[in-house]
């Protein structure tokens, strides 16, 4: 009776152990499609964009921190899109020129981020950073008068307490 309910169970499982010649592509519901780098980004990034980074890296402190990061993701998507849209990662349409560009401006635009979070964060830390990096006044050299008086009064003290010793 065992035997048979086992034998019941493994029926129509028994076109699993029968080796057939099946093709060598996936299954429908598995083929992957390769999107365009259009698709990926929805073509957000233009030379306009790329244009604007290269004037923020140009021009320290012009851009807010948040336009620094969000062209700084944009170009970072768009390389990793060059390398991600194609079977190689070779088939870059812009050239390797134009992918060191934008690898170059990404960590332009990273070092001035850090560089602006660092300061704020000193800022922050010390409210009265802003008012120790004021010019120190510079001394003309002169003694106004109440400076004279006193200058005048410690030389005669030195003076009386000295003159005893040189007699």
């Amino acid at each position: 009776m065992r035997a048979i309910t086992i034998f019941a169970i493994l029926i129509p499982t028994i076109d699993a152990f029968v080796p057939t010649h099946r093709s060598a592509s996936a299954p429908k519901f598995l083929r992957l499609r390769m999107a365009s780098s259009d698709e990926i980004l929805g073509d957000t990034t233009t030379t306009k964009d790329i244009e604007h980074a290269k004037y923020c890296t140009d021009h320290f402190g012009e851009c807010s921190l948040e336009e620094m990061e969000r062209l700084r993701s944009a170009l970072h998507q768009e390389r990793i899109s060059h390398l991600a849209a194609h079977q190689t990662g070779l088939n870059n349409p812009h050239g390797l020129p134009s992918d060191l560009e934008h690898t170059l401006l990404e960590k332009d635009l990273t070092f001035q981020m850090n560089l602006i979070q660092e300061q704020l964060a000193v800022n922050e830390m010390n409210p009265y950073s802003a008012t120790m990096k004021m010019p120190v006044p510079v001394l003309d050299g002169t003694l106004d008068e109440e400076s004279s008086e006193a200058v005048m009064i410690c030389l005669a003290i030195a003076g009386l307490a000295l003159l005893p010793q040189l007699f």
